[in-house]
């Protein structure tokens, strides 16, 4: 399992999660949709990934994203790469862009290479869904993540904790079933695992997530992407002041309903540094605390 890039920490969303009811995230890519049911148990050490994965849907990290590991009898992976054109012939000499997204999730405090929470009831069996890891271990998971399409517990005691689950695995299974290439020599990687057993739809296209967002019952809680959620064209960039300007009044109304208890450093820093990644942070994390704090009344 790989994971890639990073552009900027999850703590700032992490400092304001709370449990919130289970959340479904629906993924929409070109050979069909399918659901993703965050936490279903309700175990409360698994809230860091949930707000990870919420995190990413809301920040549009999985716009355009690549189907690039279709291992049969193992996993489905997503997540890793991004690709400006699903056209097979325009696969970059060198390989996909990876995935710009947050900070991996710590989930090995002390760093001794176990995840710090009993994952004795969490188990890698079809259907269920964990981060990708790299050799760096436990706490290497962020944006890519693997489908489990069998029995695969034996992944279980090596960090990967399984998050969500997939009910219905149909457009997964048809995913699996389209003819598959290796593009790891094309990209200059000759073996890689991440180009070896790369999906290819009917037209030859390559399979790309087209839209990813949250779809819950509860009118409360935050649903990305955060462009098309809260009606900005563009994340701000230094500078900009009117889009700046828009982004503040959405914080400014976030701040109101939450009161000013712990919120007052995360204005700060969303106004001191008008970068897109740092802006587009705080505002995940004050607008998802105000949501959950409406909930709670």
């Amino acid at each position: 399992m790989l994971r890639y890039s990073t552009f900027a920490p999850l703590a700032l969303v992490l400092a304001f999660a709370a449990a919130s009811p289970a959340q479904t995230i629906r993924f929409q890519t070109s050979a069909g949709a399918f659901d993703m049911l965050l936490n279903p148990t309700g175990n409360a050490d698994l809230q860091p990934l949930v707000d990870n994965m919420i995190a990413n849907v809301g920040a549009g990290v999985y716009h355009n994203s690549v189907v690039n590991r279709a291992v049969d009898d193992f996993v489905l992976q997503i997540g890793s790469f991004q690709a400006d054109s699903a056209l097979l012939g325009d696969v970059p000499q060198f390989g996909f862009d990876s995935t710009k997204s947050f900070d991996p999730v710590i989930v090995d405090s002390n760093g001794d290479g176990q995840v710090d929470f009993n994952t004795s009831g969490l188990t890698n069996t079809i259907g269920t869904v964990s981060l990708a890891l790299s050799s760096a271990g436990p706490n290497s998971g962020s944006a890519s993540f693997f489908i489990n399409l069998t029995d695969n517990s034996f992944l279980d005691s090596q960090g990967f904790v399984p998050f969500a689950t997939i009910a219905d695995l149909t457009t997964v299974d048809r995913i699996m079933a389209l003819d598959k290439i290796d593009l790891s020599a094309a990209v200059g990687q000759s073996g890689s695992l991440a180009y070896t057993d790369v999906p290819l739809a009917s037209d030859g296209d390559l399979v790309v997530i087209e839209t990813a967002s949250v779809i819950s019952q509860d009118s409360h809680v935050f649903v990305g992407p955060l462009r098309d959620a809260y009606g900005l064209d563009d994340l701000p960039m230094a500078g900009d002041a009117s889009e700046l300007a828009n982004l503040n009044a959405i914080v400014d109304n976030a701040l109101s309903s939450m009161g000013t208890s712990n919120a007052s450093s995360a204005a700060a820093f969303a106004s001191a540094v008008p970068e897109p990644t740092t802006v587009l942070l705080a505002m995940i994390g004050l607008v998802a605390a105000a949501h959950r704090r409406q909930a709670a009344k």
